[in-house]
């Protein structure tokens, strides 16, 4: 009968050490044909737009007059005529109105004459004020003569500059009974008619300086922080079908309590005028990047970003769009919806935007519409 010997321990844990060996060899040799890619992952992308289409913002706006200004007589009285009429176009220096004028002529007459009788009176002391000068000193009057001639010279001259004073303020008045207009403008407001009282109090005209018009929008903080770049702005009026260029006149610095956003001030140039106050107009505002950052300053949803090795990356398709490749950039300015990068990207470029934790260098990955994206997740 044949010999069996029992395998000992010490063989059969050889033998196991030898056919984990060959088995490793044999994943060794496997051509690499049959070794397993990483999966494909399904992503979110977004195409970069050029940099300088990034911080558009648009925003609603009416239009008003740059200028505008209330007018109203300066002194009380009867209108009697009334020259313009609401729309009017009027010229600078042009009569608006007039009130009845005839206590005022009245009071510049009486005080014309006044003033001509403290100019006889003064012109009466200065000679007995020049010629006690020379009485004074042979002696022929006495000091306290010559003292009483020099008041009286003095006292004279104190009222020939009242009168003058007087009459001037009664012309002034005179005057203001005419209202003028104090600009070219378009008479936007007349609330005044023949026959009717005015007084100071009484607003009559308003007038608008139509040359430019001013809109004025509330702005958030994620653009008022470029409020030193804020320079071009498109202005659309739809009832107009045009667009006008607009710049930026004033940004305030202190927020308004009430929309949490900073006043800005936008002027159009209105030269043919047919931009009239209470028109509504869409603001497209742009903000101007530096020169430097032009070709590769891009706006990025914030899930774009990932850290890797302590810096900031991006994953970026290929011109195919089927694998990734890690980008370092760095973090602009944030914004409500994203996040400003500059790195190694150009506009056209897709970068991913869901999904960017899951995928490593080189990963084949398939672009998902939200739609897709939202299935996959489920």
């Amino acid at each position: 009968m044949p010999n069996h010997t029992t395998p000992t321990r010490d063989a059969i844990g050889l033998l196991l050490l030898v056919l984990a060996a060959t088995m490793l060899l044999g994943a060794c040799d496997q051509p690499p044909e049959m070794r397993e890619d990483p999966p494909e992952r399904p992503v979110l992308a977004l195409i970069l737009e050029p940099p300088e289409d990034m911080t558009s913002r648009t925003f609603s706006a009416r239009a008003e007059a740059a200028e505008r200004t209330a007018l109203a007589f300066r002194v009380s009285g009867q209108v009697v005529l009334v020259h313009a009429d609401l729309g009017d176009r009027v010229m600078e220096g042009d009569v608006l109105a007039r009130l009845d004028d005839r206590d005022y002529r009245l009071k510049v007459r009486e005080l014309e004459g006044q003033l001509e009788a403290a100019e006889g009176q003064l012109e009466e002391a200065e000679v007995n004020y020049r010629r006690g000068q020379d009485l004074v000193r042979d002696g022929t009057i006495s000091r306290a003569d010559y003292d009483g001639l020099r008041s009286a010279f003095r006292q004279a001259q104190g009222q020939r500059d009242a009168a003058r004073e007087g009459l001037s303020t009664a012309r002034a008045a005179l005057e203001d009974t005419v209202l003028r207009a104090p600009f070219d403008a378009h008479v936007a407001r007349r609330n005044i008619e023949p026959h009717e009282q005015a007084s100071p109090e009484r607003v009559v005209f308003v007038l608008d300086d139509l040359e430019e018009i001013e809109l004025r929008v509330g702005m958030p903080e994620t653009l008022v922080v470029h409020r030193d770049r804020l320079t071009a702005v498109d202005v659309h009026f739809a009832a107009l079908g045009r667009r006008y260029a607009g710049r930026v006149r004033a940004v305030g610095v202190d927020v308004d309590e009430d929309t949490q956003t900073y006043p800005v001030r936008i002027v159009v140039d209105n030269p043919d005028q047919r931009i009239l106050p209470g028109m509504t107009a869409r603001l497209d505002f742009r903000a101007g990047l530096p020169e430097a950052d032009e070709q590769g300053y891009f706006h990025v949803p914030m899930t774009a970003v990932f850290d890797h090795e302590g810096q900031p990356h991006v994953w970026v398709l290929d011109e195919a769009g089927e694998t990734v490749t890690r980008r370092p950039v760095s973090l602009g300015p944030l914004e409500r919806d994203g996040v400003r990068v500059l790195g190694d990207l150009h506009a056209g470029q897709q970068v991913v935007t869901a999904g960017v934790q899951h995928l490593s260098e080189g990963q084949t990955v398939r672009v998902l519409t939200e739609d897709e994206m939202r299935g996959a997740r489920r």
